[in-house]
């Protein structure tokens, strides 16, 4: 009997024990998918997060307030808090951060090391002198005027040489001889927005002429004076490249021609007849206008987005109606307080957008509208068909970065980035402005992004410096003195700088800052 009894006593027992045994698991399991771990020295529970390190050039030591906790690439558990991050590696400037570490969060950073000494190398050495030059807003393409007094050449020298190239130096693309018949007075060049081709303007002694170059391959004088743009009777229009290099856009006080490069054919897009009207064109080979539609009597300004082809054909309203309050006061109030903007809604009682349309930039890519007006810059989500508040001051775009998720700005005398749009899940990054920090404005100039998108390059009292996204890790490279230009290759690797000395004239070189 007593042996029946401790048999039972043993099943019920261990059904109890594997009953909270697997309870208890359970528990740990979900503690841990949310973010808990039990430290058993100080027998207690805490929330963590994770912290992925990575760098280029890799590996590289990676410090956690001063412990080094491995090396790139590595992902390690923290306990939720701020922490002093380093990475190190010979002969590279340590790279600095605070990092914060969220409950149930990965918190990834990528640590973009630079060189404490560069190799040099001159890539190009003319006696010639250098008359002028022209640059792509990308960075791609530099043109270079030389001339030795009995020959104009322009050399053409593309800045991010592949790997597969075998030539890296400078290519002549056109040469003109000064004893022509008529001899050449002027020359200059206006790049199309990629840089491979360009409108050369020719004047002479008796006549004045446009033509279309590729800026990428050899042309011949002979064979590009026989083919002038067929827009004499355009002289007094302002001429302009359409963003999808297809067009050319000529501009006056009455109207907007679009001309067909291809079929040589042109195009009246819009008799301007209101002042407030605005027009631009995108990649895709659309021309947009803003028409403003306010009624004599009413004080908001109601606007209308039309888009057509370049040709003029195909009509179609991308926004019926959208509205800007007159009253400046309502601005003023954004601008005094800690408004923190976010995505609304646009509707004629609404007092965010402001001012009259001045400029506006098309990303059909983003799906999305950058609109500039006399008070305030906002951005249009075309998915959502909502708004949100750049900046409660005008603004400028400097430039929008290769991975389209953020836009370099000046606003308000500082430099800031407004970012578009985030991995989801990941709470390092925020959707809105933010100030870059660490920069002095007044005396910042030729800032651009680096190709990774997290890092910026640019010229700041004599020096050019490449700092990270919020204006972190701000290493000098070089001395901008006596440079020309200058700028970091989209391989991250190299920096180029173009010089004109008596002593060493036309000097391109290349230092491996990377």
């Amino acid at each position: 009997m007593n042996f029946k009894i401790s048999e039972r006593f043993k099943a019920v027992l261990t059904s109890i024990l594997v009953t909270f045994a697997i309870y208890t698991g359970a528990l740990f399991i979900f503690l841990y998918v949310q973010g808990w771990r039990v430290d058993l020295l100080d027998q207690s529970i805490k929330q963590v997060g994770v912290l992925t390190v990575d760098s280029s050039p890799s590996p590289a030591d990676i410090y956690v307030d001063g412990e080094i906790r491995g090396r790139t690439a590595r992902s390690m558990t923290l306990d939720v808090g701020k922490y002093d991050l380093r990475v190190s590696r010979d002969g590279f400037y340590d790279w600095n951060k605070e990092v914060n570490i969220v409950e149930e969060k990965s918190t990834p950073v990528s640590a973009y090391l630079i060189r404490t000494e560069f190799d040099e190398e001159s890539i190009f050495q003319s006696d010639l002198t250098l008359e002028n030059y022209w640059v792509d807003k990308n960075n791609n393409h530099l043109l270079m005027l030389l001339n030795d007094g009995t020959t104009v050449r322009l050399l053409h020298h593309n800045i991010n040489t592949g790997f597969w190239a075998l030539n890296s130096t400078p290519l002549t693309i056109l040469e003109i001889n000064s004893d022509i018949e008529d001899p050449i007075t002027t020359l200059d060049l206006q790049l199309s927005p990629s840089g491979e081709k360009a409108i050369l303007h020719i004047i002479t002694e008796t006549s004045d002429s446009k033509y279309v170059i590729p800026t990428t391959r050899v042309s011949q004088y002979e064979d590009i004076i026989d083919t002038p743009l067929p827009l004499s009777e355009f002289a007094n229009y302002t001429l302009t490249w359409a963003n999808d290099e297809n067009f050319l856009m000529l501009e006056s006080d009455a109207d907007v021609i679009s001309y067909n490069l291809e079929r040589n054919t042109k195009h009246l897009l819009y008799r301007k007849v209101d002042e407030l009207d605005v027009w631009s064109t995108d990649q895709d080979g659309y021309f947009y206008i803003f028409r403003n539609n306010t009624g004599a009597e009413e004080n908001i300004l109601t606007y209308s987005l039309e888009q057509y082809n370049l040709d003029g054909s195909g009509k179609t309203t991308v926004i019926p109606n959208i509205y800007f309050q007159s009253n400046e006061e309502f601005i003023n109030t954004y601008r005094e307080s800690e408004f923190k903007f976010s995505y609304f809604t646009n509707s004629p009682e609404n007092t965010q957008t402001i001012g009259e349309i001045t400029d506006f930039i098309v990303k059909q890519e983003l799906t999305g509208i950058y609109i500039e007006t006399t008070q305030a810059t906002y951005w249009y989500n075309s998915t959502t068909g909502k708004y949100i508040t750049v900046s409660a001051y005008p603004s400028e775009v400097i430039q929008f970065s290769p991975d389209g998720d953020k836009v370099l700005i000046t606003t308000n005398e500082q430099y800031k980035v407004f970012i578009l749009d985030k991995e989801e899940g990941d709470h390092t990054v925020t959707i809105g402005t933010q100030p870059i920090n660490n920069l002095n404005s007044d005396l910042v100039s030729d800032i651009h992004w680096l190709s990774n998108s997290r890092y910026y390059q640019f010229e700041e009292d004599g020096f050019i410096y490449i700092s990270d996204i919020d204006g972190d890790n701000k290493t000098p490279i070089l001395e901008s003195e006596g440079l020309t230009y200058w700028t970091v290759t989209s391989s991250r690797e190299e920096l180029v700088t173009l010089t004109e000395t008596e002593d060493t004239g036309i000097v391109i070189k290349s230092y491996t800052i990377h």
